[in-house]
């Protein structure tokens, strides 16, 4: 179902269901205040036919001190219901006199026409119990009540709320109509703006990842309102971004991947075919009688064996870089270090290269991947002395650790041969030798430090000339 549709649905019923609702309230409402003002007024007509027709002849009685006298009262009385019994212009009610002494009932028979005696003197038994509204004859009356106690009566003034009836259905259906103007006025006005607000921009936003899902990155998603949808916008419009940059990774590592095996490859065979052909000069010597021979050739098999084997653990450091699983643990820098250093000691003293190494932290214990800071300072320090300076008389390679703010700077210098101002954009891509004739390494050292670096958000600097190189590497410590 469509978001349209649904909007729809839900208002339909709101802009139907709403005035009725409205208005039958509203004529509920108007009923009672209604009913309440005529009983308002109903009263103060009943107050003035007692105050002018039976008051003022009573007092007309006890001013004279005739009220002791039956004739003279009777008289007035008569007078008094005769006026009852007759139609009043001025009001559009009439009344009823209860006489409690005489257990007797007075009313105009012309007003409450086709009313028995019976029906309403059962109608006011039905008042004495609570009752609200006369009922007579299918007409429907409000009532006030007042008690003439010298008299012993009981005065009803009935006011027909007929035509009051009426006019309260004029004004619920005007009501109804008005707001269901209203009504239908607001759901337009919130269908535009839903649309407006809201269809148009999941619209765009629905068009727009179905672009990103086909991978078709041009162009930006611009929403400015309402705020929900601009920042939806806004981080689908970074996806979008994000996309475009690891596509660009994924492109580039397919290419270095290519590469990668390419190279891998290459320098895989190289090693195994020389082992297979010195292994057939081995066999020729060894029927020819030449041990000596097939013993040198031996050893050029081993060497070869040898190079092999580095290069295939550098190749299984460098993959498993990425798919390193290993938690980070607290361990102690310095006697990283110091196993390093003890592990390559008599490599270091039989290369007549002086190493000195100074670890300058307040607290050496770090926080981190232990084998991702051991492979960057092996690889630094071995390619410091892989590639010293035969023709420079103390060659030396030096290795620090210090503390920069909340940064663990890592620092390798050498005096060796350098690497060419031309080489310096390729220093950290696989398989480089700058100087395959000192060394014959498999040309990874230096892009496994790279990659380590990378995983650890950290920065790795560099400068290299004649005079030897330096590699500087910062991490945040933990």
């Amino acid at each position: 179902m469509k978001l349209r549709d649904l909007l729809f649905i839900t208002s339909f019923p709101l802009v139907v269901i709403g005035p009725i609702l409205v208005g039958v309230i509203s004529y509920q409402f108007l009923k009672e205040s209604t009913f309440e003002k005529l009983q308002v007024v109903n009263t103060i007509h009943t107050e003035d036919f007692v105050e002018l027709h039976i008051n003022a002849r009573h007092d007309i009685l006890v001013k004279n001190k005739m009220d002791g006298l039956k004739n003279y009262v009777k008289a007035y009385k008569d007078e008094v219901i005769v006026e009852v019994q007759s139609e009043d212009e001025s009001y559009e009610g009439s009344f009823v006199i209860v006489d409690n002494q005489g257990e007797r009932f007075f009313y105009n028979k012309g007003y409450f026409v086709g009313v028995t005696d019976s029906e309403l003197r059962a109608n006011l038994v039905a008042l004495k119990q609570g009752a609200r509204i006369i009922n007579l004859n299918g007409e429907k009356y409000v009532f006030s009540k007042l008690q003439f106690l010298p008299w012993k009566w009981d005065i009803y003034g009935l006011y027909p709320i007929e035509e009051t009836s009426e006019l309260l259905k004029e004004v619920a259906f005007a009501v109804f109509l008005v707001c269901g103007l209203i009504l239908v006025a607001l759901f337009t006005v919130t269908s535009l703006m839903y649309r407006y607000f809201v269809i148009k921009p999941l619209s765009e936003i629905s068009l727009f990842s179905e672009r990103l899902s086909n991978l078709a990155l041009e162009g930006r998603l611009r929403i400015k309102s309402p705020e929900e949808f601009r920042v939806l916008s806004k981080h689908l419009d970074r996806m979008r971004v994000s996309l475009t940059e690891n596509i660009g990774k994924i492109e580039k590592a397919n290419e270095e991947l290519s590469q990668f095996s390419y190279r891998t490859s290459h320098d895989l065979k190289s090693p195994l075919t020389a082992s297979k052909k010195l292994t057939e000069y081995i066999l020729l010597d060894i029927e020819n009688g030449d041990l000596e021979e097939a013993k040198n050739s031996v050893k050029r098999v081993q060497s070869q064996v040898t190079k092999l084997e580095s290069l295939v653990d550098d190749v299984l450091s460098l993959t498993k870089i990425d798919l390193n699983t290993e938690n980070e643990i607290e361990f102690d820098l310095k006697e990283l270090i110091d196993d390093i250093v003890d592990k390559r000691k008599t490599f270091f003293e039989d290369d007549c290269c002086t190493f000195s190494v100074s670890v300058d932290l307040a607290d050496p214990k770090i926080r981190g991947h232990k084998i991702r800071y051991q492979q960057i300072i092996e690889n630094l320090v071995s390619n410091g002395f892989k590639y010293k300076d035969e023709k420079k008389e103390n060659p030396y390679v030096k290795l620090r650790a210090v503390s920069v703010g909340d940064r663990l700077s890592i620092t390798v210098e050498d005096n060796g041969v350098g690497i060419p101002d031309k080489h310096h954009s390729e220093i950290y891509q696989m398989f480089k030798r700058f100087h395959p004739s000192l060394a014959s390494g498999s040309g990874l050292g230096l892009a496994i430090v790279k990659k380590h670096v990378e995983r650890m958000q950290g920065s790795i600097h560099f400068s290299s000339s004649q005079q030897g190189s330096t590699f500087q590497v910062d991490i945040k410590r933990k």
